[in-house]
């Protein structure tokens, strides 16, 4: 990973990827990223933008450096740049002009990622409540709907009346190691008794009917997840499905991680678009923590406990400017993503 000095222009309200609800003070944002190393001593930190270049920021005594606290939930509160830990998501303002080649920060507003965290597991919670999978046993092709049997968090076994239209998605991956990417459009004729599906869609009030708006065929699912650890260079991540305790280990490429851009610029290396105008990218290994919490896609094993990934997706946020101009809000709120 090539290490840069920042151009201001390149980076204003790009790399704002990973916050929560959080109005800046001080000014419009024009540096935004995951901390990649500080060094409290020499007045210096690492910043790293999604599209992996690492760049430096310096900063002094006048430098003010606050907390975020997320969902707005308590002002910034003061803190000393010792306080800032690497994986924390900043925002800063520089005090040189924008052209400057060496950016020193005025301002900085660093949101802790152990809070971040919280609020993504909180977010994947509700996503993952519009998905639901299993097995198929009885179909009505005339009508367009099917009985799906899937297991409830209890562990019990329920049935769901699943009903699709015109507008409904199916997605068939090719056999082998797929890509997100590689989906292709499949017709419900193809749906059989014994199927292994995943859906997302609407759920009904009293929790027995759903409609789909995207339905994954050949037992390919979602999951929602918290990482435990992760092994770059056996390009594996062990982790555990929310509200559960057993072990998953997913077997994923670097080219198939991705996070849901901010939405403000175009993407980078962007890979896909979900019907809701959300684009995905791709990041690295280095952008993950144990902790984060993310939604993947691919084969589950049930007997290994082994997966076969095609996706990890990372939500870490949102970044929208106010309608002065002059500032910009951090939202980590629910996961504006159907699966693409």
């Amino acid at each position: 990973m090539k290490k840069k000095y920042f151009i201001a222009a390149c980076i204003v309200l790009q790399l704002g990827r990973i916050a929560a609800a959080q109005e800046l003070s001080f000014g419009s944002c024009q540096i935004f990223g995951q901390v990649f190393g500080i060094d409290p001593l020499g007045d210096e930190m690492l910043v790293k933008s999604p599209s992996g270049d690492i760049g430096e920021l310096r900063f002094d005594r006048a430098t003010t450096f606050a907390r975020a606290f997320l969902n707005g939930s308590a002002a910034p509160a003061q803190i000393t740049p010792a306080e800032v830990q690497d994986g924390d998501a900043i925002c800063a303002q520089a005090s040189e002009a924008q052209e400057s080649v060496m950016m020193t920060a005025s301002h900085v507003l660093a949101a802790p990622r152990r809070q971040i965290q919280e609020q993504q597991k909180a977010n994947l919670v509700q996503w993952s409540k519009s998905g639901v999978s299993g097995s198929v046993v009885k179909l009505d092709q005339k009508e367009g709907r099917f009985i799906l049997e899937r297991i409830l968090p209890d562990g019990a076994r329920g049935n769901l009346l699943v009903e699709t239209s015109r507008g409904t998605r199916f997605r068939r991956y090719p056999a082998g190691l797929a890509h997100l990417t590689d989906a292709t459009a499949a017709p419900t004729m193809q749906i059989r008794v014994g199927d292994r599906l995943y859906i997302r869609g609407d759920l009904g009030a009293d929790g027995a009917t759903m409609k789909a708006r995207v339905i994954l065929l050949d037992g390919f699912q979602a999951l929602t997840a918290t990482i435990d650890s992760l092994d770059a260079l056996a390009e594996t991540v062990t982790l555990h499905e929310l509200g559960a305790k057993k072990p998953i280990e997913v077997r994923i490429r670097p080219s198939d991680l991705f996070l849901v851009n901010p939405g403000l610029d175009p993407a980078q290396n962007e890979t896909s678009e979900s019907p809701q105008g959300r684009k995905l990218q791709t990041l690295d290994f280095g952008d993950l923590q144990a902790g984060d919490s993310v939604v993947i896609v691919g084969k589950l094993d049930d007997s290994s406990g082994r997966m076969e990934g095609i996706a990890l997706i990372a939500d870490f946020g949102e970044v929208t400017p106010k309608q002065s101009g002059r500032q910009v809000a951090w939202k980590l709120g629910s996961m504006k993503l159907d699966l693409p």
